[in-house]
């Protein structure tokens, strides 16, 4: 076993330097303690809370004893529409959380209707929520999720509306937010030709609950015969009075091959429109005579001495409407011939008693009684 070996000399020699140093080792570890120990129990003092601005979340460590002295701390500076809570007075106990809102001014434009509306939202969406039209379908001029700025906004709502259409046989009802009639149209799939017309202008803006009418126009064209009509030629005619006239000549339509162009509205055709290709046949004019003499007055029966009613009573029985089964008309049985041939038109049962008497006394004055070989010696009784 090997001997203990103790250094004494060696350790008595700088013993009182160990012991010095030792002494200041302690003194300064004494220190330190101190110091330590005071700033443990300093920060004992400190509490940490939640501090919520504008939804950003954050914990801090903080001496203060109230809600104001906290946000004056961490640089918040609340204004009179600033929602803070709890109030600015408040005590701030350990573990406290404080809510900061600050209020903004939105100039809020909800169909065509425009005020100015200060919220504390931080959010489009929030804002949406606070005005109670979310669930509306209501268009934004921005997008939900966009950020409210503290400096203000201007933001545009468009609630829905309700439009009844009828179009092509059917009626479509739809709720849309869409500004003008055109837009909804569009939305509903109604598409329009440019000659379709819907019964309202498309830039009309949209009412809360309205009607319109969407109507088909379309365009055909057709190949097909069609008749030319025929025009009326008058010509004077001396032979005749003046109100008369005479049909020389019957017209007859012509016929054409023709390209007819149809305007079609909801399946009905409105108009229609003819260009002639090609003449198959011309048309033949109407010729019509038209009198331009004078109507004499006729003289009542015993003016030129002669018995007139009594040849009328002979021949016809005094009847001026009287027809013979061998083709003579009228109070003196003209044949229709003769007739003609003293400036009479038409059938002489179509004319009246003084004018078949003035008739009769232009055919005596070139024939004498001879026209009436039966009754004509009457003319004398």
């Amino acid at each position: 076993m090997l001997p203990c070996v103790v250094p004494r000399a060696r350790t008595i020699e700088v013993g009182n330097r160990v012991f010095r140093k030792i002494l200041i080792l302690a003194l300064n570890v004494a220190v330190v303690l101190a110091v330590v120990g005071g700033t443990a129990a300093f920060a004992d003092a400190a509490k940490h809370v939640t501090l919520v601005v504008d939804g950003q979340r954050r914990v801090v460590s903080t001496y203060a004893d109230t809600v104001g002295e906290l946000l004056s701390e961490q640089g918040v500076h609340p204004q009179p529409r600033d929602v803070v809570a709890p109030d600015v007075n408040a005590a701030l106990p350990a573990g406290a959380e404080v809510q900061v809102a600050f209020a903004r001014s939105i100039t809020v434009d909800i169909d065509g209707t425009t005020e100015q509306v200060w919220t504390t939202a931080s959010t489009v969406a929030e804002f949406v929520d606070q005005l109670g039209v979310r669930n509306f379908g209501a268009v934004l001029s921005a997008s939900r999720s966009d950020p409210l700025p503290r400096s203000g906004a201007q933001l545009s709502i468009r609630l829905p509306d309700t439009l009844v259409i009828r179009h092509d046989g059917w009626r479509t009802m739809i709720v849309t937010p869409a500004p003008t009639v055109g837009a909804a149209l569009r939305q509903a799939r109604i598409r329009l030709s440019p000659r379709d017309v819907v019964s309202v202008p498309l830039s009309t803006p949209l009412d809360r609950r309205m009607a319109v009418t969407v109507t088909r126009v379309r365009l055909h064209e057709v190949r097909r015969r069609v008749v030319i009509a025929f025009h009326t030629l008058t010509r004077p005619d001396a032979t005749l009075y003046r109100g008369q006239s005479v049909v020389v000549r019957a017209g007859s339509p012509g016929i054409a091959w023709a390209k007819v162009r149809l305007v079609i509205r909801d399946g009905k055709v409105v108009r229609s429109h003819s260009t002639v290709q090609r003449v198959l046949r011309l048309p033949t004019a109407r010729i019509v005579h038209v009198g331009t003499t004078t109507r004499p007055v006729a003289s009542s029966p015993g003016d030129d001495g002669l018995n007139w009613a009594a040849l009328a009573q002979c021949e016809s029985g005094g009847n001026p409407w009287a027809v013979n089964s061998s083709g003579y008309y009228g109070l003196y049985q003209f044949a229709l011939g003769t007739w003609y041939g003293v400036g009479g038109t038409g059938n002489p049962i179509d004319a009246s008693a003084s004018e078949q008497t003035y008739r009769a006394q232009l055919l005596y004055a070139r024939s004498g009684a001879a026209p009436w070989p039966v009754c004509g010696y009457l003319l004398y009784s």
